[in-house]
C-alpha cells in the first residue's frame, strides 16, 4: 500500500475499520432473525384459539427496520404496549365470511401471506419477546463495535495509544468504580469471618458463604448489569480512548450474560410450549361479488405460538454470543494486565507454526512459574504464542523481538565430525 502512495498508517486504518464491523457479526445476526419473523416461525398446528378474531386495524409488532425507510426508525424503537383490551373492545368488527370459521381450517391467500406477524390479541398482557431481544442486540452490538473501533483506531496511533488504560489504570483514574462495587457486593463480612483466627468463627464463614452463594452470585449479576456496566458506560462516554479496553471487556461479559440469559430462555420455551410468545397472522378477507373480488376493510387474525425449531434455533444464537463474547473479551486481558502488551481487537494475524513451541525462561536461566524443565511455555499450535509473557514481575519493563534463525545448528562431536545439534526447544515446523 506504501509503494502505491498511502500515507504511512493509513492502510491499518483503513483494515482495523473494515474489519471492526465483524466483532458485532452475531448481534447483528441475531437482530435480522429474530426482527425479521414471519410465519413460518409459527407453530401452525397448534393455534392458541380456535376463534377468527376480527379488528379494523390489527397491531403490528415491531419488525426489521430498512435503511431506505427513516419513517420506519422511530416506530421500531418504540417501547410502549398497545392497551391491547381496549383496543380488542373498540376495533372489534364482524365478517360474515369467516364467521364461524375455524383457525385451524382456515385459508389464507397466499399474496396475503407476506404480511408481518401482529401482536398476539389472546393473551392481552403478553409482550413481544423477540422484537425485546431484537432491540437489545441491535444496541449492544453498536455498542461493542464503537469500544472495539475506538480501541484498536487509538492503539495503532502515535500518540493516543499511550492514553489507552490497563486496570490499574482505570482504579487510579476512576477509583469510585472499584469503590462502589467493593461496597455493594457484600462479600466483606463472609470473608472476615472466614480469615478469623478462631476455628469456631472460621466455620461459621464457611458455613454461611456456601449458604448464602447462590444469592450472593445473583445480588452481584445484578449489581454488575445495572450498576457497574452503566458506570463503565459513562465513563467511556466521558473518556473514550482511556476507558475503550475496559469498556470492551465489560460490555462483552455483559453480552455474554445476555447471551446465556436467551438461551435458557428458550429451553425453558422448548420444555413448556404454554411459556411460548405468540403472535398473530393476519390477512384481509375476500369479498367476492358478481364483478370482482375485493378486500374487505376489516383484518381478520389468529394467534399461533412459535414454533420448537425456531426455540433451538435462538437457543444456538444464544450459546454463539456467549462464544463469541467471551473470546472477544479475552483479547482485551493482556492489555488490561499490562497496558503495554496490548493487542488489537478487530485485526487477527495469521502465526507461522515454525514459530512454536514457544520456549523462554527467567533472566536467571529458571523456567517460569507453572513451568517445569521439560514443559515448553507454549506448546499448544492452535493458542497465543505469547502466553503468559504478561503474567511475569517484570513484564511491565520487557518486549519481544523477533528475528530469523537457522532452523538447525552444527556443532563438532568428539570425534570431530560435524552433526546437527538437538534443538533448544521442540519444532512443530514441516
Amino acid at each position: 500500500a506504501q509503494r502505491c502512495g498511502a500515507p504511512p498508517g493509513w492502510p491499518s486504518r483503513v483494515k482495523v475499520l473494515f474489519f471492526s464491523f465483524f466483532s458485532g457479526t452475531i448481534g447483528l445476526s441475531i437482530y435480522m432473525y429474530m426482527a425479521g419473523s414471519n410465519i413460518s416461525y409459527l407453530d401452525l398446528a397448534s393455534p392458541a384459539s380456535e376463534r377468527v378474531r376480527c379488528l379494523t386495524k390489527w397491531p403490528v409488532r415491531s419488525h426489521a427496520f430498512s435503511f431506505a425507510r427513516p419513517e420506519e426508525w422511530r416506530f421500531y424503537f418504540d417501547l410502549s404496549t398497545p392497551d391491547l383490551p381496549r383496543i380488542a373492545v373498540e376495533r372489534e368488527c364482524t365478517v360474515p365470511a369467516v364467521s364461524g370459521t375455524l383457525c385451524s381450517s382456515t385459508v389464507i391467500p397466499v399474496n396475503q401471506m407476506r404480511r408481518p406477524l401482529a401482536v398476539a390479541m389472546t393473551d392481552l398482557e403478553g409482550y413481544d419477546v423477540l422484537g425485546m431481544w431484537a432491540r437489545f442486540f441491535l444496541c449492544i452490538t453498536f455498542a461493542i463495535w464503537v469500544g472495539v473501533t475506538t480501541h484498536d483506531m487509538a492503539l495503532i496511533g502515535r500518540r493516543n495509544k499511550n492514553f489507552i488504560l490497563d486496570v490499574s489504570g482505570v482504579n487510579e483514574h476512576c477509583p469510585s468504580i472499584r469503590r462502589v462495587w467493593r461496597s455493594l457486593a457484600g462479600h466483606r463480612p463472609l470473608v472476615r469471618l472466614v480469615s478469623q483466627e478462631r476455628l469456631s468463627l472460621r466455620v461459621l464463614g464457611i458455613v454461611l458463604a456456601v449458604l448464602f452463594a447462590p444469592l450472593m452470585l445473583a445480588w452481584n449479576l445484578i449489581l454488575f448489569n445495572f450498576l457497574i456496566v452503566p458506570l463503565i458506560l459513562l465513563a467511556f462516554a466521558r473518556y473514550p480512548i482511556r476507558m475503550s479496553r475496559a469498556w470492551v471487556f465489560i460490555v462483552c461479559c455483559a453480552c455474554a450474560l445476555y447471551g446465556l440469559g436467551l438461551t435458557v430462555q428458550q429451553f425453558a420455551f422448548m420444555g413448556s410450549p404454554e411459556l411460548r410468545p405468540m403472535y398473530a397472522v393476519t390477512w384481509q378477507p375476500q369479498t367476492v361479488t358478481a364483478n370482482a373480488t375485493t378486500l374487505h376493510d376489516c383484518e381478520c387474525g389468529c394467534d399461533y405460538p412459535i414454533s420448537y425449531s425456531v426455540c433451538a434455533n435462538l437457543a444456538i444464537i444464544g450459546a454463539l454470543t456467549i462464544i463469541k463474547s467471551f473470546f472477544l473479551a479475552f483479547r482485551c486481558l493482556k492489555g488490561l494486565r499490562r497496558c503495554q502488551w496490548a493487542n488489537l481487537l478487530s485485526v487477527l494475524f495469521p502465526v507461522p507454526i515454525t514459530i512454536y513451541s514457544v520456549d523462554w525462561r527467567l533472566p536467571n536461566g529458571q523456567p517460569i512459574k507453572y513451568r517445569t524443565e521439560d514443559m515448553p511455555v507454549q506448546g499448544e499450535v492452535a493458542f497465543d504464542p505469547f502466553a503468559m509473557m504478561d503474567e511475569q514481575l517484570d513484564s511491565q519493563f520487557t518486549t519481544v523481538h523477533l528475528r530469523p534463525e537457522p532452523v538447525h545448528r552444527y556443532e563438532y562431536n568428539t570425534s570431530g565430525e560435524l552433526e546437527v545439534a538437538p534443538p533448544r526447544r521442540a519444532l512443530e515446523t514441516p
